[in-house]
């Protein structure tokens, strides 16, 4: 076969191959390459910029949002114990306190930091959940502040009152006063009288059963002052209690009250002292609420 003949035969055998090629099949081949190729860069293009946008939220969120979402204050809530009432609480630490009448706490839904810190005015008693990594911090009026890890205390401190009373039950407790920067340890049975205005501070020995009896419901007196009776009576039973004449504020009373009322406690009194005493009504306000009773106490000593 010459050389012409070969260049037949290349042309011919060229064509019957194309002429197999389905034509149709192979564009829709193509398109499709082409469609997923095309799909790919968009792909791509997309998710670069989903990043150049996420990076920055991310960031946002880790430095920014979350650290102010940490530090955020926490509610605060504050109870308040009706005049007759004990009230108890627990704390979010599971600390537990009573609250006698008329007295008031205030802590927060949930302890932060390395303190756990409550407010208190009136009397409370505190059984504190021992954590000595947290210090378990009471603020009293006057910036008078109790700070333990774990025991238990009695506090009295109403703003009517002229000295306020911190009394240890078990453990350990410390008692800072801004005022005059004085600052005490105490032991078991012992108590810090604290004089507000000055911050100045005496410890002394003390009756725990006396200072803690009401938490169960008791009024225990141990040669107290017909005074400091009338305070204690006056809370307890919502009641307004005149003594009329200096030489009551003198009498004195050694006596257990438990379930006795207000009445049954003034005629144990009168049997004990020479004095008298008389109950007003309670009488409508304008406003539909009712006027306080008033008890006066006399002395027939003359």
């Amino acid at each position: 076969m010459n050389e012409f003949d070969d260049t037949l035969h290349d042309l011919s055998e060229n064509l019957r191959k194309q002429k197999e090629i389905d034509s149709d099949k192979a564009w829709t081949q193509l398109s499709r390459k082409i469609t997923f190729l095309s799909f790919r860069v968009k792909a791509w293009n997309i998710t670069r910029t989903a990043a150049v946008i996420l990076l920055p939220l991310f960031l946002l969120h880790q430095y920014v949002i979350q650290p102010n979402l940490k530090i955020t204050p926490p509610e605060m809530i504050t109870l308040v114990s009706a005049p007759g009432m004990v009230t108890k609480a627990v704390l979010p630490d599971g600390s537990e306190v009573w609250l006698n009448a008329q007295s008031e706490l205030t802590y927060p839904q949930r302890f932060t930091g390395k303190e756990r810190t409550v407010q208190v005015s009136g009397e409370a008693y505190f059984k504190v959940v021992a954590d000595k990594k947290n210090r378990f911090n009471v603020v009293m009026p006057d910036d008078i502040t109790v700070s333990a890890f774990g025991t238990e205390f009695n506090i009295h401190a109403y703003n009517d009152e002229p000295g306020y009373h911190v009394t240890l039950a078990r453990g350990n407790i410390e008692v800072a006063a801004t005022r005059s920067m004085k600052k005490e340890t105490l032991a078991v049975g012992q108590k810090a009288v604290l004089m507000p205005e000055t911050g100045e501070m005496d410890i002394v020995q003390a009756d725990t059963y006396v200072e803690t009896a009401w938490v169960d419901g008791k009024m225990v007196f141990r040669r107290e002052k017909l005074e400091t009776i009338a305070q204690k009576l006056s809370r307890k039973f919502g009641v307004v209690i005149l003594l009329e004449g200096e030489a009551l504020k003198e009498y004195e009373y050694t006596a257990t009250f438990t379930d006795e009322t207000l009445e049954d406690i003034l005629d144990l009194l009168k049997r004990s002292a020479p004095i008298t005493y008389s109950i007003s009504r309670q009488e409508q306000r304008a406003n539909d609420t009712f006027t306080h009773r008033t008890v006066t106490i006399k002395s027939n000593k003359r």
